[in-house]
């Protein structure tokens, strides 16, 4: 009779273990999918945020994917075109007081028209001389650009007030920048001031070339293979004249633009043979 009972008591006992057992893991299970519905919620808001942010407050032309469809890409494009024209150039837009050579004009930046003397230099700040060039060449590009991107928000519907534009042009070691002040309302929005970056090598040639014409104005002529030493990443072809005028072409190996300028230093008579 006695361990009937402890065995009833036992069996009573186990019951009790696996009822409390399974209400425990009904528990966690309900716990799991609450957790999980909260997450739910949470990934629905987040979605919606992100969603009402890009449709309702971010003027799509903004879009870091469309930058250059719009105003600062078509900057973008003149401000590399423009570059390339003017390195040729030495600067100037169309030079005047220049050497005639297979059909161009090499703009003279050190030139001396008598004999054993060295050479005076033209633009003794070659850098801003280059950007003054930048500046007054894309001015009327730059208002085309940003006339044809106010237009554009128009057809698309947008409500947009323009405003003047105003411009710097900066030449930086690799980089060449166009700072833009253009005051301008999209909707609900305004902006002001538009920054272009564009990687050019132009700034560093500049300095290559302004060490090659202090080395003429001082002795009359330069090593252009010293300086391939130090900065192998442009080609320097140094091509003497008839005159005495010599022809310097800067090169960059990695971008192709080229910076061409003529010096006439130190120059010796015809027939005379030192």
């Amino acid at each position: 009779m006695i361990l009937k009972e402890t065995n009833n008591i036992m069996e009573k006992r186990g019951q009790v273990t696996h009822f409390a057992f399974a209400n425990k893991r009904v528990e966690n299970r309900m716990n799991k999918r609450g957790q999980v519905t909260l997450f739910i919620i949470i990934g629905i808001l987040i979605v919606a945020i992100i969603l009402m942010f890009f449709l309702w407050i971010s003027p799509t032309y903004l879009g870091e994917n469309s930058k250059r469809l719009g105003f600062e890409g078509c900057v973008e494009d003149a401000l590399e075109l423009t570059i390339e024209e003017l390195g040729v150039n030495a600067g100037f837009p169309n030079p005047e007081f220049a050497y005639s050579y297979l059909g161009d004009k090499i703009a003279y930046l050190c030139y001396t028209n008598e004999f054993y003397i060295t050479c005076t230099i033209q633009k003794p700040f070659l850098v801003q001389h280059f950007e003054e060039g930048i500046s007054k060449s894309l001015r009327d590009e730059i208002n085309a650009c940003y006339l044809a991107s106010i237009n554009d928000l128009k057809e698309r519907g947008y409500e947009v007030v323009s405003g003047e534009v105003n411009y710097e042009v900066s030449l930086e070691p690799s980089v060449a920048r166009v700072l833009i002040d253009a005051p301008t309302t999209v909707g609900a929005n305004k902006f002001a001031r538009f920054n272009v970056k564009l990687n050019s090598p132009i700034y560093d040639m500049i300095m290559i070339s302004t060490s090659i014409l202090q080395f003429e104005s001082e002795l009359g002529d330069s090593d252009v293979t010293s300086l391939m030493f130090l900065h192998p990443e442009v080609i320097i072809d140094k091509l003497k004249q008839g005159d005495g005028t010599t022809i310097y072409i800067v090169t960059s190996e990695d971008y192709g633009t080229q910076f061409k300028f003529a010096s006439r230093s130190l120059a010796w008579p015809a027939g005379y043979d030192i």
